[in-house]
């Protein structure tokens, strides 16, 4: 009995040790951490957002610094498959790949994608 309550003491005593946030019922998927609701956001907003990846693909290394100084082209809603995503374009004369960007991001602002193509 003495070991039942023990094992029962260190199975609750982990809960309260983990502290708020630290739940995982909420999907991330392909939005790289970044948590968005289920709201759909606005034309500006995907602006905004779109240009924090842009900060977040340079300091990866994924493309190249001078995209830190890129212009902002459009914002626009198209659709893929069953569902619209956000299609966020930035352009940079200096860019070494290309000359846009496109940043593809779902209606709630989760990041799906960036390429120089626009496709």
């Amino acid at each position: 009995m003495k070991k039942v309550l023990i094992l029962m003491a260190f199975i609750c005593g982990g809960y309260s040790f983990a502290g708020p946030g630290h739940g995982h019922g909420h999907s991330h998927g392909g939005d790289h951490g970044h948590s968005h609701g289920t709201q759909k956001i606005s034309e500006k907003k995907a602006q905004s957002v779109a240009k924090s990846h842009i900060l977040r693909l340079i300091k990866k290394g994924k493309i190249d610094k001078s995209w830190e100084q890129a212009s902002f082209d459009k914002a626009a809603k198209k659709p893929f498959g069953s569902r619209m995503e956000w299609i966020v374009t930035h352009s940079n004369s200096k860019g070494v790949k290309g000359k846009k960007l496109y940043v593809f991001l779902s209606e709630t602002g989760g990041f799906i994608a960036a390429n120089f193509t626009g496709k």
